[in-house]
């Protein structure tokens, strides 16, 4: 059964990318309307993932020693600041510093919050866990931007950013209200190591290095993926198309719901089988959605190819996430989630700054081709992954497994 931290931090993690989502399809369009350059666009979108690569790390190690309140309100505070004050930007230069200001208040949730997932369930459940938590990660990322399209077209490019403050504040309350009743996760951790003593010191166990660094480098991979269809896809789509926001937000719900549909098979059959065999599989999958890109025969076409690539990306994301649960010092989990995500954004400021260069450069159908050219070279580090089933056991006492944020 799902303790009550585990549903709290499942409804966080909805509300907040639902509403992140929203601004998607016309977060380029906007920036272009206030005078940003397809280069300048990217950097805009690079700016969000730029300052999360800079602030996960030390807030994972922060995290794991004073634990989450601090991050997770603070974090939602600073979202709902950032998107109203984007609503009125008038300058691309406003929505590059907001955009970064947004990151660095992401940048404080989820490191905390995957570490506390993974310690909830024992390692033979982490990939359906770490599944059901993407799950419900990509049907927000997914219905995001569907409804912002909508909203965008019928009351302004604007209003998805104001609606994106208030649920962000919406949810501050909510986890602030919820948090009062939690048990807090320092002493869950103190209580933890009471019973199940460790001592190793570093990160990753011996011998795991290649695995963690592979699982890295997928998640450099999806983050590629998600800055390219955030910054790029919808100009080459306006540009193939003549595309509206609603089409483009189409477009993106149809990345997002495969992303969401896939994710608990990806999770299961790494629970199965093993954290390598989903990762292959899904970076094969995603690596053909994205060469498919560069030769979509109409826009059912393009919507098809970007589901696939969606489609892959699932598979692999709660393998590479157990597989990080499995192989690091649970000590040292929120600092290894951390690393992680930090990979992804990694990916994501190299895509959009990379991409919206070569746009500017040579052209956007020639960016579609390099990153076709891009995804399959990542995709070849899954494998370098190598199993760790003799996990730390599950010690713990069933009422610490309903303990808090």
């Amino acid at each position: 059964m799902i303790s009550r931290k585990i549903a709290i931090v499942f409804i966080l993690t909805f509300f907040s990318k639902l509403s992140y989502g929203l601004i998607l399809p016309t977060l380029s369009i906007y920036a272009s309307s206030l005078g940003a350059t397809h280069s300048s666009v990217g950097m805009i979108i690079a700016a969000y993932a730029l300052v999360q690569l800079f602030t996960q790390a030390p807030v994972g190690r922060l995290s794991d020693r004073f634990g989450a309140k601090y991050f997770v309100t603070g974090g939602f505070i600073g979202l709902a600041l950032s998107g109203w004050l984007q609503s009125v930007a008038t300058r691309p230069e406003h929505l590059l510093f907001l955009q970064a200001f947004a990151g660095l208040a992401t940048g404080c949730l989820w490191p905390s919050l995957l570490a506390l997932l993974a310690e909830d369930a024992p390692p033979a459940q982490r990939g359906k866990l770490m599944g059901i938590f993407n799950t419900i990660f990509f049907i927000g990322v997914g219905l995001g931007p569907l409804l912002g399209g909508h909203i965008a077209t019928v009351f302004g490019a604007t209003i998805p950013f104001k609606i994106w403050a208030v649920v962000s504040a919406l949810s501050g309350i909510f986890y602030l209200a919820m948090s009062k009743n939690l048990v807090s996760r320092e002493k869950r951790i103190g209580a933890e190591m009471v019973r199940r003593p460790e001592t190793m010191t570093g990160l990753v166990k011996p011998g795991f290095w290649p695995s963690f660094a592979a699982g890295l480098l997928i998640r450099v991979r999806s983050g590629v993926c998600s800055s390219f269809n955030h910054s790029i896809l919808p100009l080459y789509v306006v540009a193939l198309f003549d595309a509206s926001p609603k089409m483009i937000g189409s477009l993106m719900f149809s990345h997002g719901v495969m992303i969401a549909f896939f994710n608990l098979p990806g999770g299961l059959i790494s629970d199965k089988f093993g954290r390598r065999l989903p990762a292959l599989i899904g970076c094969g999958v995603a690596t053909a959605g994205v060469i498919w890109y560069s030769f979509p025969t109409g826009l059912w076409s393009l919507i098809a190819a970007v589901g696939l690539a969606g489609a892959g990306t699932a598979f692999t994301q709660p393998a590479v996430a157990a597989l990080t649960a499995d192989v690091c010092n649970p000590k040292r989990r929120a600092e290894a989630f951390a690393y992680l995500l930090t990979c992804h954004n990694v990916g994501t400021v190299m895509g959009a700054l990379a991409f919206g260069f070569v746009a500017e450069f040579v052209g956007l159908s020639e960016a579609v081709v390099i990153w076709g050219a891009t995804s399959l070279v990542l995709s070849f580090s899954s494998f370098a992954i190598q199993e760790n089933r003799s996990a730390e056991p599950v010690t713990i006492q069933h009422s610490l497994q309903k303990s808090a944020l």
